[in-house]
């Protein structure tokens, strides 16, 4: 396979302080993300220029010694941690956990006990592959703090609150010729802006589990073992049932995934999880003002960085949400007075009596969502993807009105999966998954250079070099006769180089209209490895490749995952 812009794992950047580097038994490839299509510069110098954002954030989050002194403050500030582990354990119960979680839910009882946090939308049948990668990721960074002195338990926060029932109620998987196959089921809701952990599943699960079964059977090979998706389907026809609400049947799922190591899964739509997170509902109300003034700021100070604010603050926002019929309707204020809608009005002594009668009915927004978790668990680091990074530098402005630490932000891993299939078409043209990254054009340019009329690409390369030569040496000339004659030399040479241009492509679409396989080859590496011009666990569920490798591809990924590798992973899920 081509190494340009890659790295092998044994020699990417997962290296200690010594800088000893540590030997894996999966090889994987990587890719920094400088080269990851659509990623931000906050991201970028997230991971690569800590010292840029670091206003914007709690710590570096590969300093040990970092998280240690975060934990010092986030000990005493964690109240009711017993009342919070009797939530847990009957939650976890609930979804089928085994011992290791239950064993997890009483070491967070202990003040030495810390959280490393995680969470997504509950999406139907898991949601997006990267949805997998970040409980990996949790699990991974909390056995590492462990390992360092400071007992860590990765806790995964299920987005059951979340209105926004289309964006998790599609999913997608591949079948043999790389198509994606949709999946979708758009509920049984009891109101429309309903919190999806209310929303129940309809007979639409039942028809797309049989189209995910259709699929992976079309796209085994032969001599592929049956089982593996054979007991895939077995746990999602199981918990993922017509009736079931989508917040246990997503919990379920994952339980059976993530409790062989301990992960705690919480469901913030329990109504004694709210009666806990009262008292910071009632600062939100109390301090919107100052909370809107302090994000404002932190928005012009992101803007000024050369960044962007990722959640619009209204000038009247709460960060609130009130139930009202069954509804999740944003809470406002203007001139004091607090609105539903932006019209029907609720007096403060209202609200407030309803925080303390009914606090279930109260729900945060992205930016307070934060808090509100690390007001109920020792949250030490929060394991974020790309969006999250930047929300979260907005809510790190609001963290000293509540009195306590912001996390350190630990970015998940992020993984492209590749069959065997697909590495023979690289290899063949001799191309990386960032040159499929790049698009179409780039990427039939590349196959047809590889495939067909050999070398004209380096011929043609080796003109436009000798027209850059011959245009300096030009250049120079023309500007001892006659300096004027440079704009003419300029406009001559930019046409010179788009007729170059134009004369690749052509050549590039007439060696692929000449042979079909190649535009073939090109159209599956693009479906598979960028569908849908995305990032491919973005755009597709991870139970598609746990249905062809296996539960145990799980353990091969968290193997893949280390403390000090920042970077976007490839890695091979199967031999066939």
């Amino acid at each position: 396979m081509a190494s340009s812009g890659f790295r092998r794992h044994a020699t990417l950047g997962c290296v200690t302080r010594a800088g000893s580097v540590r030997y894996l038994l999966m090889e994987s490839q990587c890719i920094p993300y400088t080269r990851v299509p659509k990623s931000s510069a906050l991201l970028l110098d997230y991971l690569y220029h800590f010292d840029r954002v670091a206003q914007f954030y709690n710590g570096w989050p590969f300093d040990a010694e970092g998280y240690r002194r975060l934990a010092e403050n986030v000990k005493g500030l964690t109240k009711n941690r017993a009342e919070l582990a009797e939530i847990l354990e009957r939650q976890n119960k609930a979804f089928g956990c085994a011992e290791p979680t239950l064993a997890n839910i009483r070491r967070l009882s202990d003040p030495a006990t810390f959280a490393v946090v995680t969470g997504q939308q509950v999406g139907l049948l898991s949601g997006p592959a990267f949805t997998l990668y970040k409980g990996l990721t949790a699990v991974k960074l909390a056995q590492w703090l462990s390992e360092q002195g400071l007992p860590s338990v990765p806790v995964f926060w299920l987005a059951t609150e979340d209105h926004d029932l289309e964006e998790v109620a599609h999913t997608a998987v591949f079948d043999q010729e790389y198509n994606l196959v949709p999946l979708a089921d758009t509920g049984e809701a009891p109101s429309p802006r309903s919190s999806v952990g209310y929303v129940k599943l309809t007979g639409q699960t039942t028809a797309a589990l049989d189209r995910l079964e259709a699929a992976l059977s079309e796209a085994r090979s032969t001599g592929e073992d049956a089982e593996a998706s054979k007991v895939l389907l077995q746990d999602l026809r199981a918990t993922y049932r017509p009736g079931a609400t989508w917040g246990h049947a997503f919990g379920g799922f994952m339980a059976r995934l993530f409790s062989r190591w301990g992960v705690v899964l919480l469901d913030p739509l329990d109504e004694s999880i709210h009666r806990l997170a009262a008292p910071t509902y009632e600062r939100a109300i109390t301090r919107a003002r100052e909370l809107r003034e302090r994000l404002h700021a932190r928005s012009q100070q992101l803007i000024a960085a050369g960044y962007h604010a990722q959640v619009r603050v209204g000038d009247d926002a709460t960060l609130l949400f009130l139930a009202r019929d069954g509804n999740r309707t944003a809470l406002h204020q203007r001139d004091g007075e607090f609105l539903l809608d932006g019209a029907d009005r609720i007096s403060s002594t209202d609200l407030a009596a309803r925080i303390k009668t009914r606090p279930v009915d109260l729900s945060s927004n992205a930016l307070l969502r934060p808090i509100v978790q690390d007001s109920l668990l020792p949250t030490v680091a929060y394991v974020a993807g790309p969006s999250e990074l930047a929300y979260l530098a907005q809510s790190h402005a609001i963290y000293a009105e509540f009195g306590r630490p912001m996390p350190v932000v630990f970015p998940r891993a992020a993984f492209t999966m590749m069959d065997r299939r697909t590495e023979k078409l690289l290899e063949k043209y001799r191309l990386s998954v960032a040159d499929v990254w790049q698009g179409e054009e780039h990427l039939n340019r590349k196959i047809a250079a590889a495939g067909f009329a050999e070398g004209w690409s380096e011929r043609l390369d080796q003109s436009e070099q000798d027209l850059t030569r011959l245009l300096e040496r030009l250049r120079g000339d023309v500007e001892k006769l006659d300096p004027t004659l440079l704009d003419t030399l300029q406009h001559a040479e930019e046409k010179m180089r788009y007729n170059m241009d134009r004369l690749r492509g052509k050549i590039t679409r007439a060696a692929l209209g000449r042979s079909e396989l190649l535009a073939r080859h090109a159209q599956s590496l693009l479906r598979f490895l960028a569908p849908r011009k995305e990032l491919q666990e973005r755009e597709t569920s991870g139970v598609y490749f746990l249905g062809r490798a296996g539960y145990e591809l799980l353990d091969r990924l968290l193997d893949q995952i280390q403390v000090r590798c920042v970077d976007h992973q490839v890695v091979r899920y199967s031999d066939k």
